[in-house]
């Protein structure tokens, strides 16, 4: 049985509302993936389940 190595990976994300797109917001934040697309693709469907559009993301690992 193999384990998956995980990293911790940090961001900061533009953000811009799907309803009203010209208002931008700052999210920043931390999470631990096992590679850095699944890192991106985490961050986007939670900013997307809660309404945001990723305009810009700056992902770095911790």
């Amino acid at each position: 049985m193999s384990s998956k190595k995980t990293e911790t990976y940090t961001f900061t994300a533009v953000v811009g509302d799907q309803e009203y797109y010209p208002d931008t917001y700052s999210a920043k934040g931390s999470l631990v993936a096992s590679s850095r697309k699944e890192a991106m693709d985490k961050i986007d469907a939670s900013l997307r389940s809660r309404g945001y559009e990723v305009i810009d993301l700056d992902l770095r690992k911790a």
